[in-house]
């Protein structure tokens, strides 16, 4: 998988702070790409992985319904208590929310803040923003802004000023 390229570069953050590809082409090769791999790949964890990228993908193709069964099929093969399998949880939230599924989003990331609290502390500012981010869609601002704003002390904390920026674009949906 070494060889795919970094969905994230091929993306940006649309007006309901969503990713979208920037570059619909290059997102659908990369998506050949990763289901070719798939189909030769015979490791569980490794094929876990693939669909996970196939479902990013996906949903930054805007192909809602098709990245939720993506993520929910890695997220099948993702070992317990695994590092993949919180990331994956976190991914299948953001592909819910995407898709409409806005309480099943708001429960995936529940259980991926769980998980990470737990078992993956690097992964905790991940699931807030990612839970804030499905509550802000549900039309709940108040407890969007309160993950939302454990999310920024997180991030601030890590130094990465392009997590910060996107939580802070989030935050201030939050507090309309």
């Amino acid at each position: 998988m070494d060889e795919l390229p970094e969905l994230g570069t091929l993306a940006r953050l649309d007006e309901r702070l969503r990713e979208v590809a920037t570059d619909e082409a290059a997102v659908e090769a990369a998506l050949g790409q990763a289901r070719a791999a798939l189909a030769r790949e015979p490791n569980a964890a490794a094929r876990a992985r693939l669909l996970s990228y196939c479902g990013t993908a996906l949903r930054l193709l805007g192909r809602h319904e098709e990245a939720v069964a993506a993520q929910r099929e890695a997220l099948s093969l993702s070992g317990r208590g695994s590092r993949a399998r919180t990331v994956t949880r976190i991914r299948l939230a953001e592909a819910q929310r995407c898709a409409g599924a806005l309480g099943e989003a708001e429960r995936e990331a529940l259980e991926a803040l769980a998980e990470a609290r737990d078992q993956h502390p690097e992964l905790v500012d991940f699931s807030l923003q990612h839970l804030g981010k499905a509550l802000l869609d549900a039309g709940e601002p108040e407890r969007a802004a309160a993950a939302l704003e454990e999310a920024l002390a997180l991030r601030e904390a890590k130094g990465d000023e392009a997590l910060v920026r996107s939580t802070r674009l989030a935050l201030d949906r939050a507090r309309g």
